[in-house]
């Protein structure tokens, strides 16, 4: 059965030590926490930083002649678009790792800024097609291909419209099965 000579020390140690009274947490959720806090951050500085980008473009392009109507709408369009962005953004928790309730509640708090991330972006999907139409009149249309480009931004802000609302059904999904989890979890402590 037994010999002298084998090792009962991980026997020993399993029957010793006390069980934790926190469950433990997962590397992967939380891997998958710190990507998503990496992709919203880089996502939120690419957008302001676009905003101002299109911002110094227009304002050189009004310099070299553009209608004031459709720089006015491009600088309406840009100021309306980075304060959503910076609406999607508030109240966000940051990464929070130290307990399960704490990762659960960081977990939560990033789905709600993605669903409001995916509201903002069909609200500038929208914006941006009233955008083209005020393009639309103020541009000579004797200028080129206006009807083609405008039918593709049209079509490309369609399919951009259906992804925010893909994405904000994840995200409510989401948020449903981080709030039972962490409800489970408080139920469990009291």
């Amino acid at each position: 059965m037994t010999r002298p000579d084998d090792d009962w020390t991980d026997l020993t140690q399993a029957w010793t030590e006390t069980p934790d009274l926190e469950p433990r947490l997962d590397a992967g959720f939380i891997r998958s926490l710190r990507r998503r806090d990496r992709l919203a951050r880089l996502n939120f500085w690419l957008e302001m930083g676009g905003g101002v980008v299109v911002m110094g473009v227009m304002g050189w392009a009004v310099r070299r002649g553009v209608p004031l109507p459709a720089a006015g709408a491009a600088l309406v369009f840009v100021l309306f678009a980075m304060g959503l962005t910076l609406w999607s953004r508030r109240g966000h928790p940051g990464l929070l790792t130290e307990t399960p309730q704490a990762v659960l509640r960081s977990a939560l708090g990033q789905a709600r800024t993605g669903y409001r991330w995916a509201l903002s972006g069909v609200a500038i999907s929208v914006a941006a097609m009233i955008f083209q139409g005020i393009i639309l009149t103020t541009v000579d249309p004797a200028r080129g291909h206006i009807e083609a480009v405008t039918t593709a931004v049209f079509a490309f802000l369609l399919i951009c419209i259906g992804y925010y609302l893909r994405h904000a059904r994840r995200c409510r999904r989401r948020m449903a099965a981080h709030r039972a989890a962490l409800e489970a979890l408080e139920m469990d402590a009291s």
